[in-house]
């Protein structure tokens, strides 16, 4: 298990990084101005508060995914679930900043979607889905683990539930343990994917246990009868009820569930587990609000945006003894399926009373303050944006705050709830690659409250503590932050000694060259203060930039071939107008191929005349060689030299190696940044190496020196260590977050 510690703080994790076009206060708010609206107000010291969360821990789980999450009351064993592996997975967090992998349990055929831990630390229950689709009607379990040893918990039996159990939630009643079980039965086809207007509608199942004989627990449904869902102006598909998520009450007496694809929430009595019953239903409402509706590289909110909320998790929020319900509007039916111009999915997160009436709606704040930490994928702007899917509440170091995960944007948005029509942004906390599952740990021996992501796209868990002091800056992981400026996808970077200019690839367009102040180092963060478009002949260009290098006149870029484009070595001037365009020449690409899928990746040039460029897996991909290539200016001449790549040891193909960045040391020593296609466990390759200029001939091969391990040395699982550069003589790499999510920023140390 590969584990990224952090015990003093979190890069980034300062004074409230949120609200509005205002991101990046520190130590003080002094650092930009006063405080904006979204944003945490400042507290005085003495006042007992959450500053701030801290990465403990980010950590790659054995199996290579985590679903959804749970933990015993302790706050000691976390549980997560591996669907596609088909186990649950168990991991020992009595020191969050160490967590360590334990045996996971195998679920045979069956799919876990859920899990959840007894209110008294007895029992784990686990959500099992048997292979149902359309045309099979396969009833569902629910697995019983006894935990007086947590390390391992042993299986006293199965309880059998409706099709496609999803969802699960525990709670106690008159001494005995109950689960409720959203039964979504979305009836999969053949691919798959999940359908709608089915046959066979949904419920939930709510079970009474009997620890003495499992398989005798009791069993008792509450059914949404399609004149009840029909009945209510808003609700979709109201003869297919699909329930997705369950929360309970701090009561235990009623539960909350969301019919995502129906747009409804239910609230369920279960004081009587015996005999549930719905006690209201309620349509989700839609959002209203200005949004970037296009895939066009551009983050721009300007459109008018009305989506149907069609919410995913839902959590009970407590403020001064009166419940709430916060809600993750995810979204799950296709665009515009009802021809009336109305999306899919709210593109946030809501607070509403029980009656269902909307209290808040986090709005367009929540993605400017995403844009603005490079967190937007403007990938999904034509769909659902950024997608949040799992949310949860809790009382942390004496405050109510809520947190949602975004699956798209891979972050966790924080929010302090002193009262519910105005939640405060505090923070927004990148994560692995695609949070779904978000979990509260507050009950823990040692005071640590704990917030935990199960992020499904990378197999890795985030583990953070709240803290009530700000924790010591690392000018060696500092937050990239910007106050006007939407930015992401940093593909290659260069310096002129005292700022970092930096490239996305193709996820923006026009392109764009982003120059970052390194001035606010000591303090933990830097920011993005300008943007130079590129221009040719006085027209905005785009192309796919992947490596950039300045010199005194301007910056040599290169933009890697796709299907319909060809590689390009450029020259900029400092204000973005295109110069020149070269190619590769026709003899070159007859001699090798043409490599436009796998193409430039990297260039370095001490003088202008002579550049080199990285080929990223060189002209033949089936090859274990990459190439680096050298261009002379002044005669046009292109040369390659084959660059020996390393193989992967699990799956060479599927985690394939390759170059992404190239910067000289000095006039005979280029380092190059060569990385695989792996990420959290997978992750094995993140190197820079150097090579001996001296030794390059055309149509040779080069030999490489190590010079860095990058995931030895900094634990670094992300996948994508697109860029490196020196700075006062530091190697600094970025990591390319392909437009949304985890962006780190490196100093690697002197080069050795």
């Amino acid at each position: 298990m590969e584990t990224y510690a952090r015990k003093a703080e979190y890069p980034g994790a300062r004074r409230g990084f949120g609200g509005g076009r205002f991101l990046a206060l520190v130590a003080s708010l002094a650092l930009f101005g006063a405080a904006l609206p979204g944003l945490s107000p400042v507290l005085p010291a003495s006042a007992a508060a959450v500053h701030s969360f801290a990465l403990e821990s980010f950590v790659a789980v054995p199996g290579g995914v985590a679903e959804i999450v749970t933990a015993t009351p302790d706050g000691r064993f976390l549980y997560y679930t591996n669907a596609s592996g088909k186990k649950v997975g168990v991991l020992d967090i009595s020191d969050p900043a160490s967590p360590k992998g334990l045996s996971s349990l195998d679920t045979g055929e069956a799919e876990p979607t859920s899990a959840a831990v007894s209110k008294d630390g007895r029992v784990l229950l686990v959500a099992l889905r048997n292979g149902d689709t359309a045309e099979k009607a396969a009833p569902g379990t629910v697995a019983v683990y006894a935990l007086d040893d947590p390390k391992a918990p042993r299986h006293l039996g199965n309880i059998a539930v409706g099709v496609g159990p999803d969802s699960l939630a525990v709670t106690e009643r008159n001494g005995a343990v109950v689960a409720v079980v959203a039964i979504e039965d979305e009836e999969t086809d053949a691919e798959g994917e999940a359908t709608l207007g089915g046959k066979r509608p949904g419920r939930v199942d709510v079970i009474t246990l009997n620890l003495a004989d499992v398989a005798a627990s009791r069993v008792a449904s509450a059914t949404f009868p399609e004149e009840m869902l029909a009945a209510v102006p808003g609700v979709n598909f109201p003869a297919d009820p699909q329930p997705e998520f369950v929360a309970i009450s701090s009561s235990g007496a009623e539960a909350a569930v969301t019919l995502q694809e129906n747009n409804a929430t239910a609230i369920l009595d279960i004081s009587d587990p015996a005999n549930p019953r719905v006690k209201h239903l309620f349509c989700a409402g839609t959002a209203e609000r200005k949004a970037d509706l296009k895939k066009d590289g551009e983050v721009a909110f300007t459109q008018d945006f009305k989506g149907r909320r069609e919410p995913d998790a839902v959590a009970y929020l407590t403020v001064n003894g009166r419940e709430y319900l916060v809600l993750a509007n995810e979204g799950d039916t296709d665009v515009k399926t009802f021809g009336d111009e109305v999306w899919a999915g709210g593109r946030g997160v809501s607070v509403l009373d029980t009656a269902g009436a909307v209290l808040w709606d986090s709005g367009l704040a929540l993605d400017e303050a995403a844009a603005l930490l490079g967190h937007y994928p403007d990938g999904r702007s034509h769909k659902k944006g950024t997608e949040m899917e799992g949310v949860t509440t809790g009382v942390f170091l004496g405050e109510t705050l809520l947190a949602a995960a975004s699956e798209r944007g891979s972050f966790l948005a924080v929010y302090r709830v002193n009262d519910p029509a105005a939640p405060e942004l505090l923070q927004i906390l990148p994560t692995g690659i695609s949070p779904e599952g978000v979990l509260a740990v507050t009950g823990r021996a040692d005071g640590k409250a704990l917030l935990v992501t199960a992020n499904e796209g990378d197999g890795t868990l985030n583990i953070f503590s709240a803290r009530e002091s700000a924790p010591a800056a690392d000018p060696t992981d500092p937050r990239i932050v910007s106050k006007s400026i939407f930015w992401s996808a940093v593909s290659g970077l260069t310096t002129d000694g005292t700022f970092l200019y930096a490239v996305p690839d193709n996820a923006w367009a026009p392109s764009r060259i982003w120059r970052i102040d390194m001035s606010g180092l000591q303090n933990g963060t830097v920011e993005v203060d300008r943007a130079i478009p590129l221009h040719k002949d006085g027209k905005p260009v785009a192309y796919d930039l992947e490596g950039i290098c300045r010199t005194d006149e301007g910056f040599w870029l290169v933009s890697e071939g796709k299907t319909g484009a060809e590689n390009l070595l450029l020259f900029a001037d400092e204000g973005g107008a295109v110069k020149a365009e070269y190619p590769l020449p026709e003899a070159l690409l007859a001699a090798y191929g043409d490599p436009k899928n796998y193409g430039f990746e990297g260039v370095a040039t001490a003088d202008g005349k002579t550049v080199y460029v990285a080929l990223q897996r060189g002209f033949d991909p089936e090859k274990s060689d990459a190439a680096i290539l050298r261009f002379s200016v002044a005669s046009g001449t292109w040369e390659t030299a084959a660059y020996p790549l390393e193989r992967h040891s699990k799956d060479p193909k599927k985690f394939w190696m390759g170059l992404s960045d190239l910067v000289l040391a000095d006039p005979s020593t280029l380092l190059v940044v060569e990385r695989d296609k792996g990420m959290g466990g997978t992750a094995e390759v993140k190197r820079i190496y150097a090579v001996d200029l001296k030794e390059y001939t055309d149509g040779g091969r080069l030999a490489k020196r190590l010079v860095c391990d990058i995931t030895a040395e900094r634990g670094l699982l992300l996948e994508k260590v697109e860029s490196l550069v020196l700075l006062n003589g530091h190697m600094w790499i970025a990591t390319d977050n392909d437009g949304a999510g985890w962006t780190r920023l490196l100093d690697l140390g002197p080069v050795r």
